[in-house]
């Protein structure tokens, strides 16, 4: 293995990124537990991944539904949620 010398700096680049400028850049919103935040236009919504645990009876009752309606588990264990979401 060769071995090389430290590539050289530019000496002349003697500014340092200011952290208060971008501190204060920030958006300062007040943030509102009930507030729902909405996604951007064109912009998809990113999913949360959950961790729920279901016994081996459960689960392979999930599978069979899952693979009868053609979705995989995460799917139907959504759309039975959202449908039995109050409104």
């Amino acid at each position: 293995m060769a071995i090389t010398k430290r590539p050289q700096r530019n000496q002349d680049d003697t500014t340092k990124p200011d952290p208060l400028a971008f501190i204060q850049g920030a958006h300062h919103a007040q943030p509102n537990a009930e507030a729902v935040p909405e996604a951007e236009p064109g912009k998809r919504k990113r999913k949360e991944p959950v961790i729920i645990r279901f016994d081996e009876n459960t689960l392979e009752l999930i599978d069979r539904a899952a693979a009868k309606r053609g979705l995989s588990r995460a799917a139907l264990v959504r759309m039975l949620v959202i449908e039995n979401l109050p409104d």
